[in-house]
Order: structure tokens, then C-alpha cells, then sequence
């Protein structure tokens, strides 16, 4: 176990070590574990002050940056690839995103970007996680897990606590962000050789999997204006749930 807990995958896959696959016993423990901790942490925000949910807000946003520097570090001194796991990953912006929002609470541009863009992502990320190649309990799967959940659970806490109204005009705001984020990540990945939110090869990932195939199999500007399509129909899908929630919400109000 301190043998392989710090491993990359690029050495553990080839010294025969095993991990573990979606939905499996250790990936549903993982996950009930997360859901109660993400209630619990929403739950305290929503019932704490304003001071104390400034506090709260500040120290997640700090935690998180600082648990990315932590990986970073993790990977300089034992000899894993950095150049292909630097923070520029989707999720990595949402960390930014979060910081600036913990910092301007009152912002209107990074709360759409964070409720209909880092929160279906984190989510995926947890459902189908990245380090399945890993033992379950190891840096890897570990750091994957807790960064992804921490950043559903701030946004579902300002969000349940009714700091964050969303509207349709949001929704084009997070896509036009995304699409601003894009152009240089994408000559970034074309000059460096890495795959930066997916942009150059779907890495085996389902969803973007299947926006490959569709494409044409052979990357480049029609898989790129395949995700496009891909992120307008989950940014609506993300719409529809926050609408269904807000009607859920003006009902119990209008019965009580």
C-alpha cells in the first residue's frame, strides 16, 4: 500500500496493479459517502450566518487551490507526467471560477458558468470518474473524488441557500464563456500534444465517445463543433432541472 499509494497509472498499469470500474462496490461506497458529505455541508451553509457563510465560502475556495498545488506536487516528486496533468483541466477552472466567486460573492458572470457548466461536470466526473485504473483508496482516486465533490457541494450550497438565481440569459452567457475558454486550450493541446477538456481525442470517455463517432471518427473542427452541440444540449438539460426545481419550490410555497 505505501508502495503503490502514490503511483501514476503510467507505472501501476505496468507493474499489474488493479483498478476499479464504474458503479462497482468501492465506486458506490465512494459515492454514498460523498452525497452525505455534499447534504451535510449544503445543510450547514443554508442555517449558518452571513459572516460564518463568507468564512465557509473563503475556505472552501482556498482549500481547493491549495489541494491542487498539493497534486502538483505530488506528481513533480514522483516522476509522473506533468505536462499532461497541469491544472487546465475543465474541472480546474471551476476551482478558479469558485475562488473569484468566494472572493465577489455578488458576481453575475461566474455563477451561471458554475451552476450550468462546473456542476454537471463535477457530477459526471463523480458518476464516471477518470482514475478507475487506480486502487479505490490511493492519491489518485482520492484527490479525484473530494475535488469534484467539493465543488458540487459549494455550488448546490449557494444555490440551495438562494444566493444564485439563474435565468436562460445564463445559460448563453456559460456557453459563451466556455467558448472563449476553448480557443486557446485547443492550440494549446494542438502544440503540446495533450488533450486538455478533451478537445484533441475523447480519451475513451462515453459521452465524447459518441460525439467522435458522430463526427466523422477523425477529430479536429467537426468534433469540435460537436462538443459544442454536446455542451448547448447538457447546459439546457441543466436549464430544465433548475426550472423544474424553481416551479417545485413556488408550489410548496403556494400550499403552505
Amino acid at each position: 500500500m505505501q508502495n503503490t499509494f502514490w503511483m501514476h497509472k503510467s507505472i501501476y498499469t505496468q507493474l499489474g496493479g488493479k483498478g476499479f470500474s464504474f458503479f462497482s462496490l468501492p465506486h458506490l461506497i465512494w459515492l454514498a459517502v460523498l452525497v452525505a458529505a455534499i447534504a451535510l455541508f449544503a445543510f450547514v451553509y443554508r442555517v449558518s450566518s452571513a459572516g460564518r457563510r463568507g468564512n465557509i465560502r473563503k475556505g472552501a475556495a482556498l482549500f481547493l487551490i491549495l489541494f491542487e498545488i498539493g497534486k502538483q506536487c505530488v506528481l513533480a516528486l514522483t516522476g509522473a507526467p506533468v505536462a499532461h496533468n497541469l491544472p487546465l483541466h475543465f474541472c480546474s477552472f471551476a476551482e478558479y471560477a469558485i475562488l473569484i466567486d468566494a472572493l465577489w460573492p455578488e458576481n453575475r458572470l461566474f455563477k451561471p458558468l458554475l451552476c450550468y457548466a462546473f456542476l454537471p461536470a463535477a457530477f459526471v466526473a463523480l458518476l464516471f470518474p477518470t482514475t478507475t485504473a487506480y486502487a479505490p483508496i490511493s492519491f489518485y482516486p482520492i484527490h479525484h473524488f473530494i475535488l469534484h465533490a467539493c465543488i458540487v457541494a459549494y455550488i448546490l450550497a449557494r444555490y440551495a441557500a438562494g444566493e444564485i438565481r439563474l435565468d436562460y440569459k445564463g445559460l448563453w452567457i456559460a456557453f459563451f464563456s466556455l467558448c472563449v475558454l476553448v480557443i486557446p486550450l485547443y492550440f494549446l493541446d494542438a502544440a503540446f500534444d495533450t488533450n486538455y477538456v478533451f478537445l484533441i481525442d475523447h480519451d475513451n470517455n462515453p459521452a465524447f465517445k459518441l460525439v467522435w463517432d458522430l463526427s466523422g471518427g477523425t477529430g479536429g473542427i467537426s468534433y469540435i463543433l460537436g462538443l459544442g452541440v454536446l455542451g448547448l444540449v447538457v447546459l439546457h438539460a441543466t436549464y430544465g432541472i433548475f426550472a423544474a426545481v424553481k416551479a417545485f419550490r413556488k408550489r410548496l410555497a403556494r400550499n403552505r
